[in-house]
């Protein structure tokens, strides 16, 4: 996901990687509005190299998604969208605002979604319509992660990552990781554009440094260190850390803080992560960012090839 808190590049970048009819397969929308089918496998676009995702809308950008039981949540630049993928994406629901919306996630049926306008909104993914609408933040909320039925995690622009609870529709905790003075870099700011939750565990990072958080304890327990690098996507596998941003390296850390090793891409800036490890036997990671070209890893840390998508 490309976070509106960093200046565009007017090179062709991704937006966000979706997962594809099949496991073979991941979609890719890009900050041009053009959306690529790439089956990764035979290292080509698919013959449908541009599916419509008509809940989009002609012209609209992807920023995020998530899928559950072949229906997809989307994120974009006028609202939520939600498309059932049968043979071809087939919209079945649009819910249309002002508002673009960087992160989606499923909570049970319903979808969370978080945007611009400094809320997060609540979907009946049934019903297609807004249910309930949670505030708190000031400025965008750039990411939103569901941590388990009754409560979910925030972050954005003022740098406050906030634990909901669902069944009162408050926040329960919250803390600001540049306060930790080891994680702060105040020439980049505060502001917050990764994120990701695991049982107890919250890494985030953006302005401050990628660090590791425990949340019985409401305190930073490891610097996760980039090299000065921004995190644009972190993610848990199970008690494993990856995560990338603008240089060419993925990272993998333990829960101990402690860097496993570190991945060099063929990208300049890796924009986004699609992870595998349930679904088959080898598991694989994709990175893509800048430039036009998906980088696909077996076992999680072993290039195997580059696939190249068109401007």
């Amino acid at each position: 996901m490309v976070v509106p808190a960093v200046k565009e590049s007017y090179f062709l970048h991704a937006d966000c990687l979706i997962h594809g009819p099949t496991q073979e397969e991941v979609i890719i929308s890009t900050n041009l509005s053009k959306k690529y089918l790439v089956n990764i496998k035979q290292n080509v676009l698919s013959a449908q190299s541009r599916p419509t995702l008509r809940s989009a809308g002609a012209g609209q950008r992807i920023y995020s998604s998530a899928q559950q039981d072949g229906v997809y949540a989307l994120g974009t630049s006028s609202g939520v969208g939600i498309c059932q993928w049968e043979g071809v994406p087939n919209a079945t629901g649009k819910i249309e605002t002002d508002t673009s919306f960087y992160s989606v996630a499923w909570v049970g049926t319903n979808i969370l979604a978080c945007g611009d306008n400094g809320t997060i909104i609540e979907v009946d993914g049934r019903a297609q319509q807004k249910c309930r609408e949670y505030s708190s933040h000031s400025g965008s909320v750039n990411v939103v992660k569901v941590r388990d039925d009754n409560s979910f995690v925030s972050a954005g622009y003022d740098g406050i990552c906030r634990i909901w609870d669902r069944r009162t529709g408050g926040v329960s905790k919250q803390f600001t990781p540049s306060s930790w003075a080891s994680a702060a870099r105040p020439k980049l700011g505060t502001h917050i554009t990764a994120l990701d939750v695991w049982d107890d565990w919250v890494v985030v990072g953006g302005g401050p440094n990628l660090s590791l958080w425990y949340m019985k304890e409401d305190a930073g327990v490891s610097l996760l260190d980039m090299g000065g690098s921004v995190p644009a996507i972190a993610k848990f596998a199970q008690d494993t850390i990856i995560a990338a941003g603008d240089d060419s390296f993925i990272y993998h850390w333990n829960l101990s803080g402690k860097l496993k090793y570190k991945v060099t891409s063929k990208l300049s800036r890796v924009t986004d992560l699609h992870l595998d490890t349930v679904s088959r036997n080898q598991p694989f990671l994709i990175a893509a960012g800048s430039p036009a070209e998906l980088n696909v890893f077996m076992d999680l840390g072993y290039l195997s090839h580059t696939v190249p998508y068109l401007g």
